[in-house]
């Protein structure tokens, strides 16, 4: 059993599972009779760009930052300050890990909300043939600043880098399985009590932009029922954003490229009023295809 308390141990474990869930999904969506049927082949060396995105995501943000994310992790095992300090000692772990969860759903909810930010975020939404390998589509600016952010909020709650690396991996099996192109057939409403299942999340990835603003959560369902951004899962949609398929964008120049060339302009960023959100057509653009819903 990896010893989660060691960074070395617990750097490899998140290499293992990522790898594994990576082959595990890819043959599920491969062979499995449940795939979404409104899922499109993907083309030609999609999932290659998208690994090699990660890659490049890896060797220039998450090797260099590791140790910076790691300090502050160590630091907060030995602090006598944090407000997870505050609870009582049996309750910091639960409360760590949904507190991490709660973040990510911040964060995820300001990529949509901030131009600059959804500038980097609009690459991950991009993918027209959502898969598995989706769950790596992230620019390396993204990356950088959303590791930046959490390095103080790592300290201010005084995360334990057990409890860190635990959620960064159950984190990683999540997105990879709401990511996929698997159906939970009817077992859907049941695992969306808790869990973003992949018919919740691809609601949040459809062209619609009325549906992207929503389900932002990426481990448990609830914190879009409590803020009130959650949508029920609908299988039957396309994925991507109308101003991303130009084939040149798809390459891997193309995504490093994006968020210095297409801007949050009239039609880009997603609507996040909720005359919007009621109406699509108020965005005063056309983004839906007549097949989208």
């Amino acid at each position: 059993m990896p010893d989660l308390a060691d960074p070395e141990q617990g750097r490899l474990l998140r290499l293992a599972l990522s790898l594994a869930g990576l082959l595990f999904f890819s043959i599920l969506e491969t062979r499995s009779g449940n795939r979404n049927s409104r899922h499109p082949a993907a083309p030609a060396g999609h999932a290659t760009r998208n690994l090699a995105l990660a890659l490049c995501s890896f060797l220039l943000v998450i090797l260099p930052c590791s140790g910076l994310i790691l300090a502050a992790a160590e630091h907060s095992q030995t602090a006598a300050t944090g407000l997870l300090r505050l609870a009582p000692a049996t309750w910091q772990f639960p409360l760590g890990l949904m507190l991490l969860d709660l973040w990510t759903w911040s964060w995820h909810w300001c990529c949509h909300r901030i131009p600059i930010l959804w500038r980097f975020h609009q690459v991950h939404h991009g993918d027209p043939a959502m898969d598995v390998t989706t769950a790596y589509r992230f620019h390396p600016g993204e990356i950088l600043l959303s590791t930046l952010l959490r390095i103080p909020l790592i300290i201010l709650l005084a995360i334990p880098l057990p409890t860190l690396l635990l959620y960064e991996s159950i984190l990683l099996a999540s997105s990879q399985f709401q990511h996929s192109g698997l159906r939970c057939g009817k077992w859907e409403p049941l695992l969306g009590l808790l869990l973003v299942t992949p018919g919740l999340h691809r609601v949040h990835h459809a062209r619609n932009p009325a549906r992207t603003n929503s389900n932002f959560a990426s481990v448990l369902s609830v914190w879009d029922r409590v803020f009130g951004t959650w949508r029920p899962a609908e299988l039957q949609l396309r994925s991507g954003l109308p101003q991303l398929d130009d084939a040149t964008l798809q390459s891997l120049s193309g995504l490093l490229r994006t968020p210095f060339v297409v801007g949050p302009a009239a039609g880009t960023l997603p609507a996040a009023d909720s005359a919007t959100a009621a109406d699509p057509s108020a965005a005063g653009t056309k983004t839906q295809l007549p097949t989208d819903r």
